[in-house]
């Protein structure tokens, strides 16, 4: 830019404020709130950098000087301002030919997300290079502030700071720092950097390292992460110091030392490899060689490859391996297997159009549990092919789904009754023609099911076939009673007839029907056209489905409560069961669900289902929970199994004042009057750091014995890091997300 250029802007431009008192970094953005919704009572927002056009500079000051040769001279409010650059001071003046200058009193320099306040300052215009004297700086985004003697600024953004001290804490908080001989704020790496370190709590030195890393953003970083240490009855100290190895954008690994002194010293690791394609590699593995309380080598490994979900064709691999089937129980499930005694490995292939997918699975199953013999030994598919097709049309919904699929087993512990290989080939149709108006809705539909299966027995040969047809009749009828206030009240009866044929009576196979296939937990279920779960069989029957559904919807569009209940009604007994033995009840269960806003904070729900032909209970669900925010709330939950108490769950989570609060879970079956788990912690959050402390128990899984009582505690420098994360993963276990039935797995 020439001289002339420079002298039309300062010319043009509007005269500043002047500058008094030199102010600190942290506190010119700092806004106050005391209205509880900060933690630190406030918040950074830094003023908008306009930006200037291309690389040319906007300037303006009070007062503007030319020496007639190169030097601009800015005296009152000057600031100046290139690209997302920009620097205030009291006096600023630079080589028009170079940009090489200086800046004197009050200078404050800002970028994207940071400002650095000096008394004086070396400064390229042109580069954005500085020297900062005597300097504050703060990092919005991060919320990182600090202070030095003196601050370098490259022209890419990165800046190193000379015997400085920085915190994460909000200003005129400083509940801990760092003070180092040199810190480096790299901004293209989005790692901080400190040497000669030494930690402070309220500015008493409790810790020195020589050197210590820290994130200035959320981008995946190398480094050690904070050690987690907890004591335990059965595995002793235990001590886990991870590291992460980013190694690439698309690859990365975490390695997992742990010492206990009970068991010894173990390794995991956990990789993964991005594809071009997005296709994900991921491999766990955790090795204990000689546990000293078992006295084996135990490992357990899981490694997946997954394709893009989203193309047309998708395919995953998995393969999962353990030592033995109580590893879970004693070390944790570090490498995510899907089960204990039974491991599956697989590889499958799906391919999708508009109205249609089909797929190809293989797999094969690991029995690591010794005790997991004969027929409870799953099948492993060798292969399995799946189809499904849908059309809806203006007036007609076709349906057909199938597959074909070879089944093998280890024999091991098999009787001669026992099938020990078979093939199977399963398809379901349908075709529906629903009818809908404003009061309702009615749905014919014609259903057709043919099996095939071949099983192997000894040394004999099974062969069966046979077809199912049939119709069905869904209908429903809406009656609502809105209120004046904008709410809604609606009742649903429904009712569907079902009618099942077989033409022949044929022999049942159990491949991958499990044996709770008949069992009914929710009231959608006793409307399905065929309710056992895989293609093994089709039951015989004529029976009606009945519900009653009610329910609220307040003038926000809010649901204030929903209670269903439904039944099935059988016009005749059912000789193709899942157990071989004819059925003759009249009726199925009596399930009933519900779930009830009481106020607004208390909610009810509740799941019940009777035995069959009956309205005594079988399992049941009550559970309570008044919950005022996401850290105060009271639950209390019963599960019932044959009209008993099998399980009551309460928890509870009250914060004492903004900083501390209690937490406190257990279960508990009362009718042996022993805990299952228990968790009693608190946790203190401040500003800038958070502390959790917590006793667990957890009765073993196997053996039903005592499993052990440990302590864990947490302390997390708020944006430096943590020590101890196992507590953080155990206080989540309280809150409550999961299902009304969950507590009785």
């Amino acid at each position: 830019m020439s001289i002339r250029s420079i002298a039309l802007i300062l010319l043009a431009a509007s005269p500043g404020a002047a500058h008094g008192e030199v102010q600190i970094a942290a506190t010119t953005d700092w806004i106050g709130d005391t209205s509880g919704a900060y933690l630190c009572r406030g918040y950074y927002s830094p003023p908008m950098v306009e930006r200037s056009p291309g690389e040319q500079l906007s300037a303006e000051a009070e007062n503007t000087d030319y020496d007639g040769r190169d030097r601009v001279i800015l005296t009152g409010g000057a600031l100046i301002t290139r690209n997302d650059f920009q620097i205030e001071a009291d006096r600023v003046s630079f080589l028009n030919s170079t940009g090489d200058g200086d800046a004197a009193g009050n200078v404050k320099i800002r970028r994207p997300n940071s400002l650095l306040i000096g008394d004086t300052a070396s400064v390229n215009v042109r580069t954005n290079a500085f020297d900062l004297k005597n300097s504050s700086f703060v990092n919005h985004k991060n919320r990182l502030r600090g202070d030095s003697d003196f601050a370098i600024g490259a022209p890419n953004g990165d800046i190193r700071v000379f015997n400085g001290t920085i915190t994460f804490c909000a200003p005129g908080i400083n509940s801990w720092d760092f003070q180092a001989n040199q810190i480096y704020l790299n901004q293209s790496s989005g790692r901080g950097w400190a040497n000669d370190v030494v930690i402070r709590v309220k500015e008493v030195p409790i810790f020195y390292a020589p050197v210590v890393g820290f994130p200035m953003d959320d981008r995946r970083l190398t480094g050690f992460f904070f050690p987690s240490y907890s004591l335990g009855s059965t595995s002793g100290t235990e001590i886990v110091t991870p590291f992460y190895w980013n190694l690439a954008p698309h690859y990365d690994l975490l390695i997992r030392p742990r010492f206990m002194t009970a068991r010894g010293a173990a390794v995991g690791l956990h990789g993964r490899y991005l594809f071009e394609d997005l296709s994900l590699l991921e491999a766990k593995t955790e090795q204990l060689p000689g546990d000293k309380i078992s006295g084996t080598d135990r490992h357990i490994s899981r490694l997946t490859l997954t394709s893009d979900v989203q193309k047309a064709m998708t395919w995953n691999m998995t393969y999962e391996d353990a030592s033995d089937g109580t590893y879970q129980d004693d070390l944790d499930n570090f490498a995510d297997l899907s089960e204990k005694e039974q491991l599956t490995s697989s590889i499958g292939v799906a391919v999708r159009g508009d109205d249609w997918n089909a797929g190809w699975l293989v797999d094969r199953i690991d029995v690591v549990d010794p005790s997991v013999t004969g027929a409870a030994v799953k099948f492993s598919r060798q292969p399995q092919l799946t189809l499904s097709w849908a059309k809806y049309g203006e007036n007609w919904n076709l349906f057909a789904s199938g597959d074909a699929t070879e089944f093998t087993r280890t024999t091991t512990g098999l009787t001669s009754s026992d099938p020990a290989e078979g093939r199977r080939i399963s398809s379901d149709f349908k075709a529906e023609y629903p009818i809908r108006r404003g009061f309702g809705s009615v749905t014919p539909a014609a259903l057709g099911f043919t099996r095939w299966s071949q099983a192997t027995r000894g040394t004999t040969t099974q062969e069966d076939e046979y077809l199912a047809y049939g119709v069905s009749i869904d209908g429903k009828l809406y009656f609502e009673n809105s209120q004046s206030n904008g709410s809604l009240h609606e009742i649903i009866p429904r009712a569907k007839l079902s009618i099942r044929e077989l033409n022949k009576n044929p022999a049942i196979v159990k491949f991958d029907t499990p044996d709770t296939a008949n069992d009914i937990d929710k009231v959608s279920q006793i409307f399905l056209d065929n309710p056992v779960s895989g293609g093994d069989f089709v039951g015989d029957t004529r029976d009606v489905a009945l519900s009653l559904t009610a329910r609220g919807i307040n003038a926000n569009g809010v649901e204030t409560y929903r209670v269903s209940a439904g039944q099935t009604v059988y016009l005749q007994d059912r000789g193709v069961t899942l157990s071989g033995n004819s059925e003759n009840a009249d009726r199925g269960p009596l399930v009933i669900e519900s779930a009830a806003q009481l106020g607004k904070s208390f909610t009810w729900n509740t799941r019940f289902r009777s035995v069959t032909d009956g309205e005594t209970m079988d399992t049941a669900t009550n559970e309570f929970k008044y919950q005022t925010s996401d850290t105060d709330y009271v639950t209390q939950r019963i599960v019932w199994d044959n009209d008993s108490a099998t399980r009551t769950d309460h928890y509870i989570s009250s914060q004492v004042n903004p900083n501390w609060r209690f937490l406190a879970g257990l279960q508990w079956e009362p009718d042996i009057q022993e805990r299952v788990n228990q968790v009693v912690g608190i946790e203190y959050e401040g500003c800038c750091w958070r502390a959790a402390m917590i006793h667990a128990y957890v009765r073993d899984e196997v053996t039903e014995a005592n499993g052990g009582h440990s302590m864990k505690l947490q302390v997390e420098l708020k944006g430096l890091g943590a020590l101890g994360r196992g507590t953080s993963s155990i206080l989540e276990r309280l809150r409550e997300g999961y299902e009304l039935f969950e507590s009785q797995d």
